[in-house]
């Protein structure tokens, strides 16, 4: 289908208007014209029918002069009627009662048979020969022998005053369309133009730009439509940062809650090397004049205090609040990383992970902190999906444009109804108090400021993927250490 702008539709409007009023203009003008001209004939025609009887009745009557020489004179008479209404008439003849022609103006009308109607003494009829056109006209004789005079007008005079008529309508038309034309060029300017402005303005803003704004055109429709359209800009631009405050927030919620399912492994990764160095020192403390041991306690001392390091800085770093930036991020190096923060939990859990990373360097332009809380949602959830134990398969790889990431558990599935709600803030099938119900809500969130997209698939009792879908970015050219 044929999409027409604004400005095309009032054009075709416009002209189309007028192309069907001039075309009942001329419909009319040309009936009338043609009701005109041929009333003007029927009375030119009965003048001169009314005239002309005269004298053909005497010279029929005329019994001094043979037939022959009655002929030569009617039709002599005839030759100077012809003559002086050359314009309109065609022919003239006297006819017979059975319509025989005995005197006509010319070979063609003597071949001629015409019919008569007793019932009248006067009759006009029209009709064609050949494409043209002819008025016939009878007037009653009452002569011996001659029963009617006919006078024949051509209606071409007619037809080439409404032809025209018609032209000049036609001309004017054109005119009428192109002064419409020139009108409608500066009504578009000082009318529609606003609004095709206004139209572009909306379709930046339905991209999502909220920070365009309409211009004020004060005093008419358009201008109230242009106020209405900014402030619903400005709400909309309130309502977006509304959002991202909330969004905020209940990331920082979850993460909170995340933080507080690691604190137990986060205890056990720094009560183990504690207790070592604790039994270092206890044993540097029992032997204080044996250096080697000194010194080989004082490394497994530094070892165990790095490790603890770590272990609390891992934390604290996924617990600090940031701003969203997006940057060229590893998603292989957030999922190990993932995995080595709840490496306590999936050990006591009895979770066994495979790992099945794309070599490639799955790279997507990322917040890379926001990425791991994406993925330790997944991580979690799938460990919970798993209460027995299980398998815990995490696997990367490269489509075209596209980086696919799926976390996939040997867990409980989810069912169908269930499968309907999952995204939804605090929907949860856990028991109370074991979790918040908002990890696949803030998961999904996350996911829609990076442009990407979960898709689902889980069996009650087999269990579930949960597939992520990024924008790809190419692979930086490798340079040692960086993203992994």
């Amino acid at each position: 289908m044929i999409k027409l702008g604004l400005r095309t539709k009032f054009f075709l409007f416009s002209n189309s208007l007028i192309v069907v009023t001039m075309s009942m203009v001329a419909v009319i003008a040309v009936i009338h014209e043609r009701r005109v001209q041929n009333e003007a004939i029927i009375a030119r025609g009965q003048s001169l029918i009314e005239v002309l009887a005269i004298p053909v009745r005497e010279k029929l009557g005329d019994r001094e002069v043979d037939e022959n020489g009655r002929r030569d004179l009617i039709e002599a008479h005839f030759v100077e009627v012809l003559e002086s209404n050359g314009d309109l008439l065609r022919y003239l003849a006297v006819v017979t009662a059975d319509g025989s022609v005995i005197i006509g103006s010319d070979p063609d009308v003597r071949l001629r048979r015409f019919e008569l109607n007793p019932e009248s003494r006067d009759l006009v009829r029209s009709f064609s020969v050949q494409g043209r056109g002819f008025l016939e006209m009878l007037t009653m004789l009452d002569s011996p022998g001659a029963a009617a005079l006919v006078l024949g007008f051509s209606l071409d005079a007619i037809e080439d005053k409404v032809r025209g008529v018609a032209r000049w309508i036609v001309i004017a038309g054109l005119a009428l369309m192109f002064f419409n034309s020139l009108l409608t060029a500066t009504y578009v300017e000082t009318l529609i133009r606003p609004i095709l402005k206004l139209n572009q303005t909306m379709k930046r803003a339905s991209g999502g730009d909220l920070s365009v704004r309409a211009p004020v055109r004060r005093g008419d429709e358009v201008g109230e439509l242009s106020d209405a359209f900014n402030l619903m800009m400005d709400e909309l631009e309130d309502a977006r940062e509304r959002e991202k405050v909330q969004r905020a927030q209940l990331a920082h919620t979850e993460k909170m809650a995340a933080v507080g399912t690691l604190a137990a492994g986060v205890a056990h990764e720094v009560n183990n090397p504690l207790a070592g160095v604790l039994a270092c020192i206890e044993n540097i403390r029992a032997n204080p004049e044996d250096e080697a041991m000194r010194d080989q306690y004082i490394e497994l001392i530094r070892d165990g205090l790095k490790r603890i390091e770590r272990t609390v800085a891992n934390l604290l770093d996924f617990s600090r609040p940031r701003e969203v930036r997006l940057e060229p991020s590893s998603l292989n190096h957030s999922i190990r990383h993932v995995v080595e923060l709840v490496g306590y939990q999936l050990r006591s859990a009895q979770v066994t992970v495979d790992f099945d990373l794309d070599p490639g360097r799955a790279l997507i332009m990322a917040d890379h902190f926001q990425a791991e809380q994406l993925l330790l949602n997944l991580v979690l959830n799938a460990m919970q999906a798993m209460p027995d134990g299980g398998t815990l398969s995490l696997s990367t790889r490269r489509r075209r444009d596209k980086v696919i990431v799926e976390v996939t558990d040997t867990g409980v599935g989810i069912s169908s109804e269930d499968r309907e709600r999952i995204f939804d803030p605090f929907f949860t099938t856990r028991e109370v108090g074991e979790g918040t119900g908002l990890g696949l809500t803030v998961s999904d969130s996350i996911l829609a400021v990076h442009g990407g997209s979960m898709e689902v698939q889980s069996t009650v009792g087999e269990g579930s993927t949960f597939r992520l879908i990024f924008d790809a970015i190419p692979s930086p050219p490798e340079k040692g250490g960086g993203l992994t």
